[in-house]
C-alpha cells in the first residue's frame, strides 16, 4: 500500500510540474493590475476655457495597455458651450476615449435636459462617433419626456436625428395636447 501511494505521489508530481494548460500565452501583470486606481474620484474636462464634462466615481481605474477607463458608482454631467446638456448616473462605466465607446451598466439614469428626454435601463452603450445610444435586444429601457412614458426592449436612439425606437413590445402612456385648449389656456 505504501509503495502504491509513493508511486502515485511521484507520478502526480511529474505531471504537475511538467504540464501547462496555457501553451504560448502569458498573462502580464499590466493587464490585470491597474496602472492608476482612484477612490472617490472627481474628473473635470475643460475645452476652450469652459467645462465640457464632469464625472464623480466611487472608484476609477486605468490600465497601462488599454485606452479604456473603468469606473464604479458614477455620476456625470455633460455641458455644451458651457450650458448644462446631460446629467446621468450608473453603477459601472467603461469609457474608451480612443474609440468613443461608452458602456454603462446597473441602475442607469440619463437626463438629457437639452432634448427633454430621460432614459432608465440596466445596460446601455453610447457610440460618440455615430451618436447612437443602444440597449441589448432583450434589455428593458424606460423613456420619458414631457408627453411620453414608455418601456420596451431593443432600444436605440440617435443624437443625429433626435429620434428613438424599440424593436420589441412597448408599453406605456402617451399624452397628447389639444391645440385649441392650449390656445384658450394662454
Amino acid at each position: 500500500m505504501r509503495k502504491s501511494i509513493g508511486l502515485f505521489l511521484a507520478f502526480s508530481s511529474i505531471l504537475f510540474f511538467s504540464c501547462s494548460l496555457k501553451y504560448g500565452s502569458t498573462v502580464s501583470v499590466e493587464d490585470v493590475v491597474p496602472e492608476f486606481s482612484f477612490e472617490d474620484a472627481k474628473y473635470t474636462r475643460v475645452e476652450d476655457g469652459k467645462v465640457s464634462f464632469y464625472l464623480e466615481a466611487g472608484k476609477l481605474e486605468q490600465y497601462k495597455n488599454s485606452s479604456a477607463t473603468y469606473a464604479k458608482d458614477v455620476d456625470f454631467t455633460v455641458y455644451e458651450d458651457g450650458e448644462l446638456s446631460v446629467t446621468g448616473k450608473c453603477g459601472y462605466l467603461s469609457a474608451d476615449t480612443k474609440t468613443e465607446i461608452y458602456n454603462l451598466h446597473d441602475d442607469i439614469y440619463i437626463d438629457s435636459v437639452e432634448k427633454d428626454l430621460k432614459v432608465k435601463g440596466k445596460n446601455l452603450k453610447w457610440n460618440g462617433k455615430t451618436e447612437q445610444l443602444v440597449s441589448g435586444r432583450t434589455d428593458n429601457v424606460t423613456v420619458e419626456t414631457s408627453e411620453v412614458k414608455v418601456m420596451g426592449s431593443g432600444f436605440s436612439a440617435s443624437g443625429v436625428s433626435n429620434s428613438y425606437e424599440f424593436s420589441a413590445m412597448v408599453s406605456g402612456d402617451i399624452e397628447t395636447k389639444d391645440e385649441e385648449n392650449e390656445k384658450n389656456d394662454s
